[in-house]
């Protein structure tokens, strides 16, 4: 609360004008008297806001046509400090209402929300005193009838969680092993099929190479097949003649080549066999592998994944023990700020628990009356003034407008 210098009524912090006379609080004297030797027109507007507030204030508490006695005093207070108040007065007294509100209004919001911040902090506060008060007895193991229960139940609680706990700490080792052999199947797999689809390609290579040498060898023979079927032709045309003898020398020579190009192509039609069947034998090899390898992929993935699962549940079990047991602690510091059992090691702990409520309820009781504050707001004359100001605004524009065309 601020003290008036003037009338010595106690108005709200937040305020920047005494409540009862309308005076500026903390001003300097020379501020608030124009060069005239006058009130300000500041001084003014925030001694009418003032004064409004405090007529509107003081009618809700004391009934319709009633006014109490500091708003009655007040009252005269101001009939005999300022004469009767002219239309023109009275309008520009309306507008500069509309500073004033709404000056009020943003110096009320900030300290609102410096209210609320200091009132979360002790909250916060007075949360964490509670659960090292709740500490405070389990660690000294404080003894009352109204704390068996709870001690009881808080134990089970720690128990819950350090099992769930262990088994959190089991199944990642356990997720770990089990990582580590799957890990290992997969790389076996993976070198067998590796080596397995080599030797198939190598295969394929040698299939290749040996079909284009069968290939060869079959267009090597049926040229000679056709080349000796023309010098057969040949000889039957030059029968007895000079070119006979040679005829039957190169037909000769032409049935040796085919004869042994025949036997390497009977040669080459059963290494093809033999390959066509390794080569078949080594994609199956392979194909077994590969087969081998996804199934250990995909059982490594699955096996992760249900692991995964399975420490998931764990953590929220230990969570939900964690839980539990933060709860009956603070259920127990509770009790105990509560109760109050005479021990020489709480007694901090109900003071700093005691502060932090008496902040809280200050804190509560502040905002309380900022909120009431804001309610007391005249609102004819706010609208007044703004329908006043919007009024010479427009005129004024329509005057600019008469001029500069």
């Amino acid at each position: 609360m601020r003290t008036c210098k003037h009338c010595a009524h106690d108005s709200a912090d937040h305020l920047s004008f005494c409540s009862a006379c309308g005076h500026w609080l903390g001003a300097s004297p020379t501020s608030r008297m124009s060069v005239f030797g006058g009130a300000s027109t500041t001084d003014r507007m925030r001694g009418t806001a003032a004064f409004s507030r405090t007529l509107v204030a003081s009618a809700r508490l004391t009934g319709p046509g009633t006014l109490s006695a500091r708003g009655s005093a007040a009252l005269t207070a101001k009939t005999v400090a300022e004469p009767p108040k002219t239309g023109l007065r009275w309008a520009a007294d309306a507008i500069a209402y509309i500073y004033i509100y709404l000056r009020d209004k943003v110096d009320a919001g900030a300290r609102r929300r410096r209210l609320v911040e200091e009132r979360a902090g002790a909250e916060s506060l007075l949360s964490g005193a509670i659960n090292e008060l709740a500490t405070t007895v389990l660690r000294e193991g404080v003894q009352h009838p109204d704390f068996t229960g709870l001690l009881e139940a808080i134990g089970r609680a720690h128990a819950r969680r350090e099992a769930a706990a262990a088994d959190v700490e089991a199944a990642d080792t356990l997720q770990q092993n089990e990582a580590t052999r799957l890990g290992a199947q997969v790389e076996t797999a993976e070198g067998e099929w590796t080596a397995s689809d080599r030797t198939s390609r190598q295969a394929d290579e040698i299939l290749r190479g040996a079909a284009a040498d069968r290939e060869s060898a079959g267009n090597r023979l049926g040229r000679v097949k056709d080349e000796r079927a023309r010098l057969e032709r040949e000889m039957e045309n030059n029968a007895g003649g000079p070119r006979a003898a040679q005829l039957a020398h190169d037909a000769i020579g032409l049935a040796d080549e085919q004869r042994a190009l025949e036997e390497l192509t009977e040669k080459l039609d059963r290494q093809l066999a033999d390959l066509r069947d390794n080569s078949a034998a080594l994609r199956g090899a392979a194909a077994s592998a590969k087969a081998k390898l996804d199934q250990a992929t995909a059982a490594r993935r699955d096996a992760a994944a249900a692991m995964s699962a399975s420490i998931a549940g764990r953590q929220r079990d230990r969570a939900t023990a964690e839980k539990e047991s933060a709860d009956l602690t603070e259920q127990l510091g509770r009790a105990a700020a509560e109760i109050r059992p005479p021990h020489t090691s709480l007694l901090s702990g109900y003071q700093n628990i005691d502060r932090l409520t008496e902040t809280i309820a200050d804190r509560s009781a502040q905002i309380a009356a900022i909120e009431q504050t804001q309610a007391h707001y005249d609102q004819r004359k706010l609208l007044t003034g703004v329908g006043l100001l919007t009024s010479v605004l427009i005129a004024t524009a329509a005057a600019l407008w008469a001029v500069l065309r």
